[in-house]
């Protein structure tokens, strides 16, 4: 068995989503993958997405991104329409709750980034189109405090997967920055305490549209980006594999 990771599939441009349905139908049959979410803020276009990739794993986790809590000539708010997409995937049977694969875990974990609006960042489309509850004081507490009851001991080795990322080592150099505010729509800090009460051994992330493989203080932090079509100027392939079993032949 393994486990593969995509993030940031953005199958709103049709490029992305034939690239995907060009995964082999079953070469994984077998195996998990996680999807750190920005799919698309369109529910049809999420379920669909997912259905294509749940047709080909044996196993699919996602978490929303801020793509997702997008909310466009609707009533209802953000909160609400991330309670809509994760209700979208209980019904498809794709996971956003720990699951267990043998001696190993799999833990989603909700976020949102520390930044404030600031003028600069008036083209940030989050500000936009996201619509929150007024009674909401911190959106990072708000996220971080529905993992709190996953925040547990697991028997086995534990990889932990988000869409925002949880140190400022993670983002791009400044010079690939693609704003210079990046960082303050990027990080949500105090989710690396989750990522470590958990003792995850690996962590997933996405959203910075880059990839990312490197170990800091004995956790290895992966993000491995599908982009924007027009981003994809590299021969980077849409899932990686970040874990496998190994089998000892007695």
């Amino acid at each position: 068995m393994r486990v593969f990771a995509t993030s940031d599939l953005h199958t709103d441009y049709k490029e992305n989503f034939l690239w995907l349905s060009e995964l082999s139908d079953t070469a994984y049959r077998d195996d998990t993958l996680i999807v750190a979410g920005d799919v698309s803020d369109r529910l049809e276009i999420i379920r669909e997405t997912l259905l294509l990739l749940r047709s080909k794993f044996r196993h699919v986790l996602f978490t929303p991104g801020n793509h997702e809590l997008w909310v466009r000539n609707s009533e209802i708010n953000s909160i609400e329409k991330f309670h809509q997409v994760l209700k979208l995937c209980e019904a498809i049977d794709v996971v956003t709750t720990p699951l267990r694969l043998e001696d190993l875990w799999i833990v989603p974990l909700f976020s949102w980034y520390d930044g404030v609006y600031d003028a600069d960042m008036k083209a940030w489309v989050d500000f936009h189109l996201c619509k929150w509850p007024e009674d909401i004081q911190s959106l990072p507490d708000y996220f971080l405090r529905l993992n709190e009851p996953h925040l547990k001991w697991y028997d086995g080795q534990v990889i932990t997967f988000s869409h925002f990322i949880p140190r400022a080592e993670l983002l791009p150099p400044p010079q690939y920055m693609r704003f210079s505010w990046l960082p303050n729509v990027s990080i949500c800090a105090a989710l690396d305490a989750q990522i470590r009460k958990l003792n995850s051994t690996v962590h997933v992330c996405g959203h910075t549209h880059t990839t990312i493989d490197k170990v800091i203080d004995d956790v290895r932090y992966i993000q491995n980006a599908v982009r924007y079509p027009k981003e994809r100027r590299f021969n980077n392939v849409p899932i990686k594999k970040i874990w496998e079993t190994v089998v000892i032949e007695s």
